[in-house]
This record gives C-alpha cells, sequence and structure tokens, in this order.
C-alpha cells in the first residue's frame, strides 16, 4: 500500500508552529513504544511531526472512504517516510469532492500564520433534495460578461431579449419616457419581448363562449344607475391649469371630460388667431371626474382603434347604507354585505401619427362614457383584464363582439369574470350584472384579496389566510388544480412573470411587508421569502425585459431612516430575487409611494406619492450592466427621474360644502372606509424637466445639527391628494398612453409618447 502512493523529491521542512502542538513528551514516548516502525527513536521534533501527518493520513482515508483498520499496521511506516518526504496530493475539482486533500507545507517558509484547513463534506452529507435558491449577485466580478451570465442567464435564449432591449432602449431620447420612434423600432422587432404562447389556442378560444353564455346582465335606467350605481348628486369639480403665474380656472361636471390642453396654447397658434379646435398645444389629454376615490384601472387589451379604459371608484356611505346587513368587527378578513358598486368603461378615440404603427389620442373627439354595469357584490377592490390570445389565431367574432374578459375581485369574498361586450351606439350602455359568467367562490373561513392571470386561461387567486389557489378556466366547475400556502397571513398582491415563456414564477406580497418568489412547478421547496422591515406595498409589476420584479420600499425599508424620509423603487431579478436592486429615489418628504405602473411594450415605469406626484423613469438605466471607467458605456450608467405632473387639492370653505357632505366629516366617520371624497379645488403644474437619480444621503452642516428636531418626521398630506392608480396602455400602437387617478376622483389621461430626437 506505501509503495503505490506518490511520494514527492521535495525536501520537506518543518514547522516550528506544529512541531509540539498538543503533546508533551510522555504522551509522545508512549506513542513511541507502541509503534510497529523499526529505527533509531527520533528526537521530539521529528516525533511531533510524525504523529501529525500520521492524524492527516488517519483523516485521509477515512474521508476518502478506505479501510482504516488495515491501516494501523503501517501507518507509523508512513508516517516515518513522510518526515523527509512533502506530500504532492493535487487539490481536486469542485466535481470530486469526495476526494481529500493534503495541506501543502510549501508555503511554510512564508511566516509562523496558520493555515487554513480544506473541511470539506462527503457527498453522502448533503440532501440529495437540496434545491438552488439563486446565484450570486456578480456585482463583485470585473468582467461584464460574467455578470451578465450571472444575472440574466448563461443561454442565447436568456440573453436575448436582454440585449435587444439594452441596444434598442438605452437611447437618450428615452431616458425618462418612450419615444415614439423607439416604440416603433421596438415594434418591428424580430421577437418582442416577452413573447410567448403561454396557452395553446384551442385552450384560449375556448373560454369565449362559456362567461358569455353563463352570464345575464339586464338593462338598467338612468335614474336608477344614479341613485343606485352612481353618484346621485352630480358632483362638480374645478381645476386650475395653465402655465404657472398664469393659470385658470375651468369647471369640470361630474363624468364629464376636459380638455387640459386648453391652457397649454402655442405662442404660433395665438399669433395666428386660429380656431380653438384647431389649435396646436404644448400639451394634450383629458381629465375626467368620476366624483369619488380612483380604486383601479384598467385598459383593455387586444384593440387599435378605439381604447377603452376601466374605471372603478369606492362606494360612498349611501351605497353602503343601501345594503342590508351589518358588516363584521374584522371587514379585511370577514365577507361584506352586498353594497352597490359600478364599473364605468370609457372609450377614447385614436389617431395616427407620423410614426409608422403608433397612434396618438384624438383631440377632436370628447371621449364617451361607452359601458356601465352596476353590481350588488360589494366594494370592487381589484379589476384585471384577461390576457388575449395570440391575435393570428383570435376568432374574428371576439374582436366584434365583446371588448374582452374581465376579472373582477370583491370585498363579499368572491371573484368573478365578466364578458364586456360593444357598445351598440354612442349612447352609454348602462347593465346590471345579475349573474356573471363565472363565479369562483372563496374557501371556507376565508376570502379572496388579490388576483392576476398567469396565462389565458390560467387564474391565480390569493386569499386573507395566505394561501393561493389556480384554476383553470376552461374547467367549468370553480375548483382549484393547486393550493399552496404562500404566507401566514393576508396576502397584497400577486404577480406572475408573464408575457413571457416563466409564468409558473409567481411574485407575492404580504401585509407583514415579506417578499416571496414561488414556482408553481414545485411550491414547496423552490421559494424563497424575502423578510422587509418596511410597510406592505400593495403594488407589484414585472418587467419581462430583463426578468424582474420591482416594487416599492418605504422610510421604513431603508437603512438611513434618521437623515433620510424618501421612498425608493427597488428591483428584484428573477435570478438574484434575495438581492434589492434600487432603480429610483422619490424627492424628500413627499410621502410614500402609493401607485406603481409597469409596461410589457417599454421600460419606462410610473410612479405616485401621497403628495400628489407622478414620476417616470426608465430602469434599463439602472439594472444594465456598466463599466464605470468606460466612456461608451457612461450615459448609460446615469439614471434620470422626471417629475410628469404635480396634483395639489384643497377643500371647499365650510360654507360652500354641500350639505350631504357634512354629516360625513362628523364624529360618524367609519374608521374602515374613511369618509367620502369631500368637495374641493384641484390644481395642475407640469412642464418638469429630468432630474438625475441621486441615491446619497443629504447631510446638513454641522452648525444646523443642534436646531433640528431630533425626532424623524414624517409628512401628512390629505387623502384626496394621493396618487391612487396608475395604468399604462399594454397595445403597442397606444403603448404611451396613461391613466392617472386621484384620491379625490379626478382622472388624467395622456399620451406620454414624444418625438423629441
Amino acid at each position: 500500500m506505501a509503495e503505490n502512493r506518490r511520494r514527492s523529491a521535495r525536501e520537506r521542512k518543518v514547522n516550528p508552529k506544529y512541531a509540539n502542538d498538543g503533546w508533551d513528551k510522555g504522551t509522545l514516548r508512549l506513542l513511541r513504544e507502541s509503534s510497529e516502525s523499526s529505527g533509531s527513536s527520533p528526537d521530539e521534533a521529528a516525533e511531533a511531526e510524525e504523529l501529525d501527518t500520521d492524524l492527516r493520513v488517519r483523516a485521509v482515508k477515512a474521508r476518502s472512504g478506505g479501510d482504516a483498520s488495515s491501516a494501523d499496521g503501517d501507518d507509523v511506516s508512513m508516517a516515518s517516510a513522510a518526515v523527509s518526504k512533502s506530500s504532492d496530493v493535487d487539490t481536486p475539482d469542485e466535481d470530486e469532492e469526495e476526494n481529500a486533500t493534503l495541506a501543502s507545507d510549501e508555503d511554510a517558509d512564508a511566516g509562523d500564520a496558520p493555515r487554513r484547513r480544506n473541511r470539506r463534506l462527503p457527498r453522502s452529507a448533503i440532501s440529495t433534495t437540496a434545491h438552488s435558491r439563486g446565484l450570486p449577485s456578480g456585482h463583485q466580478s470585473s468582467g461584464k460578461s460574467s455578470v451578465y451570465h450571472l444575472t440574466f442567464g448563461p443561454d442565447i435564449e436568456d440573453l436575448h431579449d436582454v440585449l435587444q432591449a439594452r441596444d434598442t432602449w438605452l437611447n437618450g431620447r428615452d431616458i425618462t419616457l418612450p419615444s415614439r420612434a423607439t416604440l416603433s423600432a421596438a415594434h418591428a422587432s424580430e421577437k418582442p419581448v416577452g413573447d410567448t404562447d403561454n396557452a395553446p389556442t384551442s385552450t384560449a378560444n375556448s373560454l369565449v363562449d362559456p362567461p358569455t353564455d353563463h352570464q345575464i346582465l339586464t338593462p338598467i335606467g338612468n335614474d336608477e344607475l344614479y341613485a343606485k350605481y352612481l353618484l346621485q348628486d352630480k358632483p362638480s369639480h374645478s381645476v386650475v391649469l395653465g402655465l404657472w403665474g398664469g393659470q385658470q380656472l375651468f369647471p369640470l361636471e361630474y363624468c364629464s371630460p376636459l380638455d387640459f390642453g386648453q391652457a397649454w396654447p402655442k405662442a404660433s397658434s395665438l399669433d395666428q388667431a386660429q380656431m380653438p379646435t384647431s389649435q396646436e398645444h404644448y400639451h394634450e389629454g383629458w381629465l375626467l371626474n368620476v366624483g369619488e376615490r380612483v380604486q383601479c384601472l384598467g385598459w383593455a387589451p387586444g384593440q387599435d382603434g378605439v381604447q377603452y379604459l376601466a374605471i372603478v371608484t369606492r362606494c360612498t356611505s349611501t351605497q353602503r347604507n343601501l345594503a342590508a346587513g351589518e358588516e363584521d368587527i374584522r371587514p379585511a378578513f370577514h365577507p361584506s354585505p352586498p353594497y352597490p358598486s359600478a364599473i364605468q368603461i370609457w372609450a377614447f378615440q385614436t389617431q395616427p401619427t407620423k410614426v409608422t404603427g403608433i397612434r396618438t389620442l384624438s383631440m377632436r373627439t370628447m371621449p364617451r362614457l361607452a359601458v356601465v354595469i352596476g353590481t350588488d357584490w360589494g366594494n370592487i377592490r381589484h379589476i384585471k383584464w384577461r390576457p388575449p390570445p395570440a391575435p393570428s389565431t383570435s376568432p374574428g367574432h371576439e374582436t366584434s363582439q365583446h371588448i374582452g374578459h374581465l376579472g373582477i375581485l370583491s370585498t363579499d369574498g368572491h371573484v368573478r369574470i365578466l364578458t364586456i361586450p360593444f357598445p351598440p351606439s354612442t349612447s352609454p350602455l348602462t347593465l346590471h350584472a345579475d349573474r356573471a359568467g363565472l363565479t369562483i367562490p372563496p374557501p371556507p373561513n376565508t376570502l379572496f384579496t388579490s388576483l392576476t392571470f398567469a396565462t389565458p386561461t390560467d387564474l391565480i387567486l390569493g386569499c386573507a389566510d395566505g394561501s393561493i389557489h389556480i384554476f383553470d378556466l376552461v374547467d367549468p366547475s370553480p375548483t382549484p388544480h393547486l393550493t399552496h400556502d404562500q404566507h401566514n397571513t393576508y396576502i397584497l398582491s400577486l404577480c406572475a412573470a408573464t408575457p413571457s415563456s416563466l409564468s409558473h414564477f409567481i411574485a407575492s406580497t404580504s401585509a407583514t411587508g415579506e417578499l416571496t418568489l414561488t414556482d408553481l412547478r414545485s411550491p414547496e421547496q423552490d421559494r424563497v421569502s424575502v423578510a422587509r422591515a418596511c410597510f406592505p406595498a400593495k403594488d407589484l409589476v414585472f418587467a419581462p425585459f430583463t426578468r424582474t420584479f420591482i416594487t416599492t420600499l418605504d422610510r421604513a425599508g431603508n437603512t438611513h431612516t434618521e437623515s433620510s424620509s424618501a421612498t425608493f423603487i427597488v428591483a428584484h431579478h428573477l435570478r438574484h430575487f434575495p438581492t434589492t436592486h434600487r432603480i429610483a429615489k422619490l424627492p424628500e418628504h413627499t410621502g410614500a409611494a402609493t401607485a406603481l405602473a409597469g409596461s410589457y411594450q417599454h421600460p419606462c415605469i410610473l410612479v405616485g406619492n401621497a403628495r400628489g406626484q407622478v414620476f417616470a423613469t426608465n430602469y434599463l438605466r439602472k439594472i444594465m450592466p456598466h463599466r464605470r471607467n468606460d466612456p461608451r458605456s457612461k450615459p448609460g450608467a446615469i439614471a434620470w427621474l422626471q417629475k410628469v405632473c404635480e396634483y395639489d387639492w384643497r377643500p371647499e370653505r365650510p360654507s360652500t360644502v354641500h350639505a350631504s357632505a357634512k354629516g360625513q366629516t362628523g364624529d360618524t366617520i367609519d374608521l374602515y372606509h374613511g369618509h367620502d371624497t369631500r368637495r374641493g379645488v384641484s390644481r395642475f403644474h407640469e412642464g418638469f424637466k429630468p432630474d438625475k437619480v441621486d441615491f446619497g444621503i443629504t447631510t446638513n452642516p454641522k452648525k444646523k445639527i443642534d436646531k433640528q428636531d431630533l425626532g424623524a418626521a414624517e409628512p401628512i398630506f390629505e387623502e384626496e391628494n394621493a396618487v391612487t392608480a396608475l395604468e399604462w396602455n399594454p397595445n403597442h400602437s397606444c403603448a404611451g398612453f396613461a391613466a392617472m387617478g386621484w384620491g379625490s376622483g379626478i382622472l388624467r389621461i395622456q399620451d406620454l409618447a414624444h418625438d423629441m430626437e
């Protein structure tokens, strides 16, 4: 056995640090007497080195699976021979973890510093069911190629969308908002971002008939519509618009549009004395007054001409009093009485632009209220349009008879799917939903709290008890084919990695602030959680360009709470989900981020805060890897944040408050629902330039520290002043359309795409 071992011809030098380490002379003498080796007795230093080598050889044999008993007879002789010959065993690769290594003494001359020994565990000690939950972040690597492979994937298919987005969207004209030229170029590419067939064509198209056949929609009159489902008093609103120092007051009636471009005429148009309808404006768009807090928004997908926007407002106290039954003491975890509420579908006309395939809002045709559907399902919390199947395989009757399929989640705990019909004429189509096309009841002792579509036929629902349920919409029975305990408490939001081939990845947030990513193919094992010390965020969006989930992080979640009160926009890569990448930083003392929106057509995101401000940024400029010393990539390394508009709201004077609103501001305020939206006056500011994103901490001079308040202050704003809903248009031809809603019931619809180079 000893003859077969590899021996080194190098002279072995004794390390005096380990010569007599842990052994006295008596112990060494007993070991020498019991040894079977022949020859003269070595000195104490040689004995110590012999015993040390003996112990290491025994450890090697034990780890390599050799017979330890067979080595008892010749282990000392091998150790004696090893005194003059050092070990030359090479360190194995990672694939040879079962082979042990011997620490080389070659570096002993460098000093007496202790050497770090390799203590690898045998492969048998590692569980065969262990799963990898991410990869190193790659930021410590110096090469961009390795960072790309670690972050986005090593295959060509993994890097295709990322490299295409980098070459398309890192232009100077797209630093905050998309340009029409880039939108057209992105659409002309061979493979659009996120292009995938998530469901078979026959399966996706089979969903068209069942909801239409089972649902019952009955017409209702305007008197019943306004008395029960809309606001009966039809509150008006006043809006201040225009340049700073020359703003004007415009009246805005209930459920009526207003062209806010009237306050921004170009000087050339004024000189030519043209008609107001044909004047050119610096800013163009529409304002709507829906009278109550905007709860949620949704653009109908698959439309190229007229664009349809679904709007849901919060139930008023008068509507809650119309419902029979009492609300539970814990209304967030129990079904509510059947409050009356309404879903408004507004139609916006579009017109072509000079850029091929891109359309814009038509300012010559006013938007109209196309469809109103009254429901008795409680307060509607979430709406979501079902993703359409591939346009080339869609049947013609679907696009000619129905706007789309709308998923609705209400406070009675149920989830329903309605097929929204096209209006037969220009007058509003007023209907009452007696029965939905598909109704999914909640599980026992809980209720549904969030919803999302993974594919056109797969619906994922979250519950108040922390569980998620996946339904196949083709199956007529409302039974989930997968149930998983995702969180321990209330699920606030769900987001699937769609549109992409990774729709089986689901990200979710709970009321505890926990952020979780789960692979539905093996939800018990492939799951990673990120505990965040912050208030829970209700907005979670997926960006298919880099396979990234984007959310917000308030001041309670940053590491400089005492010196910074700003809110951050952060990203979590699919392969590095526990790692937080900061995208943008909102201004100080502007409140928490209350709304977030992302698009599948471009990498520009919108974020709104409690102060009423709406910001835009191109998140790719912070996500894409770059070299700091490379001047060619320096423009891509700078991120910009632009304020789209700033909204101010103030209540009317007490003498002008309507009589019906006085009783709502007294001592009878509902602590859970809050007070109804108050009458007030709104003002818009716009025309802001982009600013560089700076994550640094603003510090004051030392002489001002003593004058500052040591307590951490949090700004407070009126409830009507906050941004409550944001939504990008998902259709490519109108990808620049954005809908913004505030707590005062004011909506702003604007085409944010531009023609600047």
